[in-house]
């Protein structure tokens, strides 16, 4: 089923067609699309969050927010059991820079720090590989992605299980015994009293009771219990206590809205109705054959072996892993995860440049990078004899001359400015207060200068203010004047072009003439 999708500001022509088999091409963050409804009996979703219907009731509206990437939305029917999945492609704002740069900055964050990139807006990039960073969002989007392929084998084990013969012996009277065996005879004439007993010697001594005349023989039967299902058992108890762990972390989940990030609460009901669902069919499947046979504390070598030599139990162990996998540390693969605004991405992506540049620029410092430090989200320090820099990434100055560890204050109230950049020779400190700004466009840059201008009058440490507060943007094509170092110079403000990593090292040494 195709739906069209219209521009709100010329819905006569469609824009394209919403299309099982292929994304939705050519929409962009910040705009409003009409989504034509197909049956007054349809729901909508995007991303989990139910779309409302227009004055007209004809379409669905859709706002995507400060987000570029691939969408997912899911149309339900009441006559199917399940929902008909659609993907959109949106772009980067047209003020901001584009698809291609965008995802540089991505490419380059992941490689400095994957976690950095991570984020709850609706739009997912393709990310995959693994490390130690583990995250709700992360984990969720992984479990989503896997749970139908990992639930589809999951039953296919059930309906072909691996079966092995199990093989025990016991004590039988004679005429209860259907096989006898080699050990059966060994034993039997070994026990020279109980070979006369059963040959009806009633003269032997010393007579043996009826329970001491009993066989040793042999038991062979179908059994579930084997390395195949031992480990398979073992890894649904893994993913059920995932899907259950992220049911308890979205019920206890508080959230709070923001003008800038996609609204996460309204995402949050249907999510939770998702882990119930999976919880109860796992549960369901671990209660059936061969799982509940299966002895999951008994643990061997031969377990991944059994599993591997059977497709269908490697195809469903191999999606049990994907769905168990924490981190992220490639671009590309099969996977797709929520990432962070695409302004957020623009800031993360401008501290990592930087970082980077003065850890090129100075290779004989000694370079250690903090990732939970107090006041600041993360900080980068170098160090050489009595020469420092230290690049706070996020640092909160605390209002009304409360200083922070680090010494940094705001006069008025409380401030964050998105990086400040500490040089430190001796005795003499020097700072520069730096904000990213994803945009591209002249109205947009001089909106953008009011904090330049707050930073510069309203930081403090000790009693030094800011030697200079600039503004950081990707394009500046009409307001070149900001630029320029003779403009810093007699303002203590302006703008710098931070668009490729190619711009980073002539910005780095006009930053760094004001500092040293």
């Amino acid at each position: 089923m195709k739906l069209p999708v219209f521009a709100s500001t010329a819905a006569n022509e469609p824009l394209g067609y919403l299309d099982t088999e292929r994304a939705l091409l050519g929409l962009s963050e910040a705009q409003t699309y009409l989504i034509g409804i197909p049956d007054q009996n349809a729901r909508c979703y995007v991303d989990d969050a139910l779309l409302n219907v227009d004055d007209s009731g004809q379409h669905w509206v859709w706002e995507p927010g400060f987000f570029a990437g691939e969408v997912g939305l899911e149309l339900e029917l009441p006559e199917l059991a399940h929902p008909i999945r659609y993907r959109v492609d949106v772009s980067p704002a047209p003020h901001k820079s584009g698809r291609d740069q965008f995802n540089q900055y991505l490419q380059q964050i992941i490689d400095f720090m994957p976690q950095l990139a991570t984020g709850t807006e609706p739009a997912m990039h393709n990310v995959s590989g693994r490390s130690g960073f583990v995250s709700l969002w992360l984990r969720y989007a992984r479990l989503r992605q896997f749970i139908d392929r990992y639930l589809t084998g999951l039953r296919a084990i059930q309906d072909r299980p691996i079966v092995r013969l199990s093989s025990r012996r016991e004590q039988m009277p004679l005429h209860m015994a259907k096989r006898i065996d080699g050990i059966t005879v060994q034993r039997l004439t070994a026990n020279a009293a109980l070979l006369s007993a059963l040959s009806g010697d009633l003269d032997a001594e010393p007579p043996l009771a009826p329970e001491q005349c009993n066989l040793d023989v042999p038991f062979h039967e179908p059994s579930m219990d084997n390395p195949a299902n031992r480990l398979m058992a073992r890894q649904l108890i893994e993913v059920r206590r995932l899907a259950r762990s992220m049911l308890s972390e979205l019920r206890d989940l508080r959230v709070s809205g923001s003008e800038t990030e996609t609204d996460l609460k309204e995402r949050l009901p249907r999510r939770i109705r998702f882990l119930k669902s999976v919880d109860k069919k796992l549960e369901r499947i671990e209660r059936g054959e061969p799982f509940a046979s299966a002895s999951v504390e008994k643990r061997g070598v031969a377990d991944l072996n059994a599993v591997s030599g059977h497709p269908h139990y490697n195809m469903t162990y191999r999606a049990g892993i994907r769905i168990l996998r924490q981190g992220l540390s490639d671009m590309g693969g099969d996977e797709q995860h929520y990432l962070a605004p695409t302004w957020e991405i623009y800031e993360v992506w401008c501290f990592v440049a930087f970082a980077e540049a003065l850890q090129s620029r100075y290779p004989d410092y000694e370079w250690q990078l903090e990732q939970s430090p107090v006041s600041a989200d993360l900080i980068l320090r170098g160090q050489s004899g009595s020469k420092r820099i230290t690049l706070f990434f996020q640092t909160t100055c605390p209002s009304l001359e409360k200083p922070n560890r680090y010494g940094y204050f705001s006069v008025s109230k409380e401030r964050r400015p998105d990086m400040l950049l500490e040089i430190v020779d001796g005795d003499q400190k020097r700072y520069i207060c730096l904000d990213s700004k994803y945009t591209a466009s002249k109205s947009r840059i001089l909106d953008s200068m009011a904090s330049a201008h707050i930073y510069r009058d309203c930081l403090r440490c000790g009693d030094a203010a800011p030697v200079l507060s600039i503004i950081l943007v990707p394009a500046n094509d009409e307001l070149s004047a900001l630029g320029s170092v003779n403009y810093w110079s007699r303002n203590g403000v302006g703008s710098a072009i931070l668009a490729t990593k190619e711009d980073i090292p002539e910005v780095t040494n006009a930053l760094l003439s004001f500092a040293t």
